[in-house]
């Protein structure tokens, strides 16, 4: 649908590892007992009609999706009684990639295997959560990669797509390499697996006659077992007859939507009425219309005989915390079981209704919703930015702490909400909760629970800890050191810092946050405001520091809900002159709120051109831009190794027990063993060392040591590795304790005594990776 260039406004990020379900209860395999097939015009499952409202879940079958992500989206649909997903075509390599960039094709006959593990998870767990998938082979537009881009791999035109011979068997030999595909976690091949509803032939294709039934006999070839649905060709305007009467199709899957301008009653009964006696109809998208609308569409669906509707769309929880959740014009997305901040657009009451009818064509109640499983917390070094993983079906969150691991526990927060919406490409926690109760100087221990609608609690999360509270600077619109110019007025807006904020639509006006500090050294800056969706997506701070600026982009419809939001890590040298600045910007309203600076012992300064805290020991590393590939995109100062073999470097301070956090991402994955990650407690000459490391060739994230050049592995655990998606490592160090994690997930625990303290660095080996948010923490 052509409303993907809106949605990937927001995305753009990171996978985690198999090993994330050890917080989770054991999951046995399930599966189903029977493929879906066809009688006539109604689909069936065994000797039952087979009849569903389902959604489209644009994120799911990407590149970079998490498998945490793949569980949240695909157990909230179970958990919902929306048990069937359609998912977004497969993503194509287009020239206009950045460097780094890893879609399922990356051209003809060469395909990305760490994507496809991925949609292998999804498999899996569709088969556990009793999902059933639509599987798209191809996209008409190039949001991700459509028919220009394979037309393009061989020098020709979109239009050459469905007639060019060589295009031709290109794209046989991809249906060919997906539909034999033997999933790499069941051990079955896809054409056996009744967890896919459908293979379609593609999105909204422009598509001629020949070509649908040349592949969709093909397609048949392959897989007796399942159905085949047309290209999705038919949107508002009519069913064309040659997929009425071809016998290999079994599916007609047309869109619709209020801005068709069509008359949805009529068109309805149309497409049913044209399809009865002969093929099964699903409504595959539909979407942006009022709740009233919404039930009258799901009315005709369940009285009049179609199998199936699906909404556009559903998202899932962000694998750092948080939502991906781009609105779409005057509708957004559907977060399970519906937010606050949807409310503009009638997020639960469509969720609502789409269970209504979910359980209703199946001649059901709607049951209440399930109890949530426990969340996870993530490990962070502030009692302002504490985060977790959310969990399906829950509504808000309950925080307890204390100063002991064993308690006891005192709540500090209740009815905590999650709706909080980050980018794809965000390498940082998201934060969710600020303990503004706790005192400077004291250790803390934190957990979590989950509540669903009818007040119904979650087992209780992993608890992190200890951290220290300690007091950051915080200057909002009552400090003396805060100031504007030009025209803004006030905003009691929830989540404003003090209860209420400053807003300007006026380009060129400005705030400015003034710290005046006493001390130099690093310090976060973080910055504030309240959410409304009509704010700007491209505000401009800027950070003046130690005779540097800084200039930050952030939209502002992310990470919201008076959040604490990571902007930088700098260097003050201190004084009055040192500022963070609003300047307002076009593109909607620009908020001012609070801005905090906690000190922290080291920042990487890359924002600033500069890596001199860096000193190379082999390899080949400069500063670098990389460049995400949103519609929005990001431009961002990164610190790149582009040589082969080892490649290492190092910082000019050693540590004992302290924290090192690296983001990081691989450009390529050409060589065995090809590996990226962190150095602590090195000596100098780097003979001696702990490295964490993603070693990318064997899909694994490895803690090893170096004594004397003899190498040991002390810790391991089984991961996706995917070239071309950002991972936030991290080694926490106490004493002899190890402790690794990925995206905030907990890898490797292990003791080891045999290293001190040393020095922090950087390593790759044999692979091309930019390095970035490099903090190192310590008390």
């Amino acid at each position: 649908m052509n409303k993907w260039l809106k949605l990937v406004a927001l995305a753009v990020m990171l996978l985690a590892y198999d090993s994330f379900y050890n917080f989770w209860p054991a999951r046995a395999e399930s599966g189903f007992s029977h493929y879906i097939t066809r009688s006539g015009d109604t689909l069936m499952e065994g000797t039952l009609a087979f009849r569903f409202i389902g959604t489209n879940q644009p994120l799911l079958n990407r590149a970079w999706t998490d498998p945490s992500e793949i569980e949240d989206a695909i157990r909230a649909a179970s958990s919902s009684g929306i048990n069937v997903i359609r998912l977004y075509p497969f993503e194509v390599s287009m020239g206009s990639d950045p460097a780094g960039t890893f879609r399922h094709v990356m051209g003809p006959n060469e395909y990305n295997e760490s994507a496809f593990k991925l949609l292998d998870k999804i498999i899996q767990l569709a088969n556990h959560y009793d999902v059933r998938l639509i599987v798209p082979f191809v996209d008409k537009y190039n949001y991700i990669g459509g028919i220009a881009d394979w037309s393009a791999f061989r020098g020709k035109t979109a239009n050459d797509f469905w007639s060019d011979p060589t295009i031709k068997q290109d794209f046989k030999n991809f249906i060919k390499f997906v539909v034999q595909r033997t999933n790499t976690y069941t051990g079955v091949p896809y054409n056996n697996d009744k967890a896919i509803l459908a293979w379609q032939l593609g999105n909204e294709l422009p598509s001629t006659d020949s070509w649908i039934s040349e592949m969709a006999a093909y397609v048949k070839s392959l897989d007796s077992n399942h159905l085949v649905a047309d290209g999705g060709y038919v949107r508002a305007q009519g069913i064309r007859t040659n997929a009425l009467n071809d016998s290999h199709i079994d599916i007609i899957v047309p869109h619709i939507y209020r801005y068709h301008n069509v008359d949805m009653v009529t068109k309805l009964n149309e497409w049913r009425n044209s399809t009865k006696g002969k093929k099964a109809l699903i409504i595959g998208e539909f979407g942006d219309f009022s709740p009233a609308d919404t039930e009258q569409l799901l009315d005709i669906v369940q009285n009049n005989g179609t199998s199936g509707a699906m909404f556009w769309g559903s998202m899932h929880h962000h694998k750092m915390g948080g939502w991906h959740w781009p609105p779409v014009g005057a509708w957004s997305y559907l977060r399970y079981p519906g937010f606050a901040t949807g409310d503009w657009a009638n997020e639960k009451a469509a969720i609502d209704l789409l269970r209504k009818y979910a359980y209703s064509m199946k001649g059901l109640v709607v049951p209440p919703w399930p109890t949530p499983d426990a969340p996870v917390m993530f490990p962070v070094d502030s009692v302002h930015t504490l985060s977790w993983m959310g969990v399906s079906g829950a509504s808000t969150y309950d925080v307890e702490r204390s100063t002991s691991s064993s308690g006891p526990w005192t709540a500090v927060g209740s009815d905590v909400t999650d709706d909080i919406t980050a980018p794809r490409h965000h390498t940082f926690t998201v934060p969710i909760f600020d303990d503004a109760s706790a005192q400077d100087g004291t250790s803390y221990y934190y957990r979590v629970k989950a509540k669903n609608v009818h007040g119904s609690y979650s087992p209780y999360s992993n608890i992190i800890g200890p951290i220290k509270a300690k007091s950051g600077v915080i200057v909002d619109k009552d400090s003396s050191g805060y100031a504007e110019t030009g025209t803004w007025g006030t905003s009691t807006l929830g989540g404003s810092y003090g209860g209420s904020s400053r807003y300007s639509s006026t380009i060129g006006s400005t705030a400015t946050w003034r710290p005046n500090f006493a001390t130099p050294g690093y310090y976060n800056v973080y910055v504030r405001y309240p959410y409304h969706q009509g704010s700007t997506k491209y505000a401009q701070y800027s950070v003046y520091h130690n005779g540097i600026t800084n200039t930050v982009t952030i939209d502002q419809t992310n990470i919201a809900g008076g959040q604490w939001r990571l902007i930088d890590t700098v260097y003050f040298a201190g004084g009055p002159e040192e500022y963070v600045k609003l300047a307002a910007v076009g593109g909607g309203s620009n908020r001012a709120d609070a801005v905090m600076f906690e000190p922290h012992n080291f920042g990487d300064s890359f924002q600033n051109n500069s890596s001199g805290s860096w000193t190379p020991l082999s390899g080949s590393w400069s500063l670098s831009n990389d460049v995400s590939h949103d519609s929005i995109p990001l431009v961002n100062k990164v610190l790149k190794q582009s040589g082969t073999g080892i490649a290492e470097t190092v910082i000019n301070s050693t540590y004992s027990n302290a924290t090192v956090t690296v983001a990081l991402k691989a450009y390529d994955n050409h060589m065995a063993n090809a590996s990226t990650g962190l150095i602590a407690r090195a000596n100098s000459d780097f003979s001696n060392m702990y490295t964490l490391r993603i070693n990318y060739d064997l899909n694994k994230v490895q803690l090893y040591k170096k004594l004397g050049n003899s190498w040991t592995k002390i810790g391991e655990a089984s991961m996706i590795a995917t070239p071309g998606t950002w991972y936030l490592l991290k080694l926490v160090m106490e004493g002899s304790s190890l402790q690794a994690y990925v995206d905030g997930v907990k890898k490797i625990s292990v003791n080891d005594s045999s290293l001190k303290n040393g020095y922090i660095g950087l390593r790759t080996y044999d692979q091309t990776a930019v390095f970035d948010n490099i903090l190192v923490s310590s008390d």
